[in-house]
């Protein structure tokens, strides 16, 4: 398994310390304060395995040592080392891309310190860490490795597992979005693209323009394939069976994702279905061109009647007539006179709703006045 800048951080805030005071002592017991500033979208439990903790450690008195010991360190190299009696300075680099620069100050009695470690990684980007050290007494630095190995090990552990929680749920994220923009493309709702159909074709939006460079980033399969969904999408609205599938509740939307007037595009399609003999669509968005028809082949006819009854819809003009019918309701709904008839069937579901609405508020009255 690949060495973690996580853990290298591990192990790096483990061993940096001021130079000890004296070399007659085997090694020192410094008590460890590190806080990680972590990256936006790194998973909570990712943080709480590497920020805000404190822990004892004991070191021996010679770095290079304390470094060449850890095998976590074995995929790195430290290079321009500085150490003078107040500093402690030097860069990292790691395989894959991984490196790092740290910085320490302390006092003049080298009994405690502050530092800084900045490190940017490919998968997580920049991370700081911010270190202060006191140092408590003497310790057995040969035992105290041996100890220090397991910590570092289950820390370890516990930042890995959360790194791969994280994947897990950018893999499960991806799957989700990627089926949703499929899902929205295939039903013709534009709402169901999410950030790439709201910010479709806003590039100049500055707001726009920070969230999809982010997510682009970060998922960039579902970029590509979700824009592609949305352009697409666009295409499909501007013929007459997507512009049908869109159907009101989606149209608007689609037409402001699209930067087209719908109704524009409505009568634009009304003069090419007439002549296709698009019924369906004539009836459901052209009311004009509806009207004749409707009077001619609708109006007063009935679905379930027997085959041959002149009152029958013939089977050719069923979904014209129902589209009709879908538009007059609609048209009804939002207060419109509905000026298109609809077919009988239709008509005598109102008027029976209407009725059974009215006999119930009539014995809600009623109970009203009995007391029941």
């Amino acid at each position: 398994m690949k060495t973690t800048i996580l853990a290298v951080a591990v192990v790096l805030a483990s061993w940096i310390a001021p130079l000890p005071s004296s070399a007659a002592e085997d090694g020192y017991l410094w008590e460890v304060t590190s806080q990680m500033e972590m990256p936006e979208g790194m998973p909570a439990g990712m943080m709480g395995a590497m920020g805000g903790r404190t822990a004892t450690v004991c070191r021996g008195e010679d770095e290079s040592e304390n470094v060449s010991k850890d095998k976590e360190m074995k995929d790195c190299a430290i290079s321009d080392l500085k150490q003078t009696p107040t500093s402690v300075s030097m860069t990292m680099k790691c395989k894959e891309g991984r490196s790092g620069k740290m910085e320490f100050t302390y006092n003049k009695e080298r009994t405690g310190y502050k530092g800084t470690m900045r490190m940017k990684d490919p998968e997580h980007g920049e991370m700081t860490m911010k270190l202060t050290g006191k140092r408590l007494g003497p310790c057995d630095a040969k035992k105290a490795r041996a100890e220090q190995t397991a910590k570092v090990e289950k820390i370890k552990a516990q930042a890995e597992g959360a790194q791969a929680e994280y994947q897990e749920m950018s893999r499960k994220s991806e799957r989700d979005q990627l089926k949703n923009c499929a899902k929205a493309l295939d039903k013709m709702n534009p709402e169901g693209l999410g950030l790439w159909g709201a910010c479709y074709g806003k590039k100049k939006d500055a707001s726009c323009k920070s969230m999809l460079e982010t997510y682009t980033k970060q998922q960039p399969k579902v970029a590509e394939e979700c824009t592609a969904k949305a352009a697409e999408l666009c295409k499909r609205y501007q013929t007459e069976e997507g512009f049908l599938k869109a159907g009101r509740s989606h149209g608007e939307a689609a037409a402001r994702m699209c930067g087209v007037d719908h109704d524009d595009l409505r009568k634009k399609l009304c003069k090419g279905a007439s002549k296709n003999e698009s019924y369906e669509f004539v009836g459901a968005n052209c009311p004009d061109e509806a009207k004749p028809l409707a009077k001619k082949h609708c109006a007063g006819r009935s679905y379930t009647v027997k085959e041959g009854d002149p009152r029958r819809v013939e089977k050719k003009w069923f979904k014209f007539c129902k589209a009709v019918a879908g538009a007059s309701l609609e048209g009804d709904a939002d207060g419109e006179a509905a000026e298109t008839p609809a077919p009988k069937e239709v008509k005598d579901k109102a008027k029976d709703e209407a009725k059974k609405a009215a006999k119930g508020a009539a014995v809600d009255a009623l109970k009203g006045l009995f007391g029941r």
